[in-house]
């Protein structure tokens, strides 16, 4: 077991590998509060691929890795969230476009809730019958989800930015694509995803590292080499169009600027320094200190409801502003306009964002699910989270330049609407 101190937190993480499967444990001596999260790199993107190289590819229905997700939670011996909940444990699960996460907090009943969590991943249970009833509930959520104005702006405005990239897609999927769906089929994609050397556990709490061990050495099985081949997606750079609007009767409009980024990478240690270069540019723009927050909120282009946020993966990349507004259109332009005009970066203001960034790393240590997820979403990717710190101390001036230069520009930008 490797042992890590990180010094300017005064922090362990104890780590090790066993059959593929990588355990990250960071144990915080005196919180009452437990976590445990198993993420899978398999996400509603991953609909077309091979396994061993000899198959060709092939492509199963939108929606697959999130109705594995669901499938999961039940067992012959009954529904997990209720073995869950007599240990006084708290589950939860989800699905996004990169990864499929199932985890739990507690406080009590630690070791036998992550002796139930790992068990109940590795051990399916999929029937023609519980199949078939699963369908009905994920289309209630499908159409849940349909009625929803957020929902509907975010989904449209991926719509809007990309061509051909499954991003694009819902990631519960559609009506027809989940009734499509069989047993074999869940089996085909567990068996091929839900191997130990395609997923990592993440502890944090007042744990035992030790006992940890013995669990998971316990529990997880040995299922070989992971030997799946995705199917590499090529998305043009350009933007599908510039603007879509849907009709949902709200009372004030509500919309998501997007733009869409061409700088992505396959690169780990660029995907990280891009990701703190955009929460530099994004605190020094669209905070609510910003001299444009302030500009947009008093002439009522904006409310309160203000937001904005960077994704960025190995195949693609974008920026989302969000707000309700009486004239989204003319949001979007002011937006425009304020960075077609010279933007000056001031090395004091960045300095100042650079220690604001770095004060709410540091507070993430203070938050054991809020630690626990930041781990996952970077170690899934052979990402160290903890070379944060040296990553936002390097960003310089140019960095920020660069991004309004070559990025939030005219031909990147579309409007999604719901009014």
């Amino acid at each position: 077991m490797d042992i890590r101190n990180i010094d300017y937190i005064d922090e362990n993480l104890y780590s090790y590998v066993y059959n593929g499967l990588r355990v990250y444990i960071m144990p915080k001596k005196g919180y009452s509060k437990k976590f445990a999260m198993i993420t899978v790199n398999y996400g509603s993107n991953d609909i077309c691929f091979s396994v061993d190289g000899k198959e060709e590819f092939k492509t199963y229905p939108l929606g697959i890795a999130h109705f594995l997700e669901h499938k999961l939670f039940e067992e012959q011996s009954g529904n997990i969230f209720d073995q869950f909940s007599k240990l006084g444990a708290s589950p939860n699960a989800y699905t996004n476009f990169e990864n499929t996460a199932y985890y739990f907090t507690c406080t009590d009943n630690f070791y036998e809730s992550l002796k139930l969590l790992i068990n109940f991943v590795f051990n399916p249970y999929f029937t023609e019958e519980n199949v078939q009833k699963e369908k009905g509930i994920i289309e209630q959520e499908i159409r849940m989800y349909d009625d929803n104005p957020g929902f509907k702006i975010y989904s449209n405005a991926l719509l809007a930015m990309y061509n051909s990239h499954p991003l694009k897609n819902d990631i519960a999927g559609t009506v027809d694509s989940v009734y499509s769906i069989t047993p074999e089929m869940l089996y085909k994609c567990y068996n091929t995803f839900y191997n130990p050397n395609n997923m990592i556990l993440v502890i944090v709490g007042d744990v035992d590292e030790n006992t940890i061990k013995t669990i998971v050495e316990r529990c997880v099985p040995d299922k070989g080499h992971f030997n799946a081949k995705l199917l590499k997606h090529e998305e043009p750079i350009n933007i599908k169009e510039k603007q879509i609007k849907a009709h949902m009767g709200v009372s004030i409009p509500n919309c998501i600027i997007g733009y869409k980024d061409a700088y992505y990478s396959q690169d780990e240690k660029y995907i990280f320094k891009r990701n703190a270069v955009m929460s530099a540019f994004g605190k020094m723009f669209f905070s609510k200190t910003s001299k444009l927050y302030e500009k947009l909120y008093e002439e009522g282009l904006i409310n309160e409801s203000f937001s904005y946020d960077y994704v960025i993966e190995k195949e693609y990349a974008h920026f989302l502003i969000g707000s309700e507004s009486k004239d989204p259109i003319a949001l979007n332009e002011a937006i425009i306009d304020y960075f077609e005009k010279t933007v000056c970066i001031e090395e004091d203001e960045l300095n100042r964002i650079k220690k604001s960034l770095l004060g709410s790393y540091v507070s993430k240590f203070n938050s054991i699910e809020g630690l626990g997820n930041y781990l996952s979403r970077y170690f899934i990717n052979n990402i160290d989270p903890f070379s944060y710190k040296a990553v936002v101390e390097s960003i310089k001036a140019e960095d920020v330049e660069d991004v309004i230069n070559n990025f939030i520009k005219r031909e990147n930008n579309v409007l999604s609407v719901v009014d």
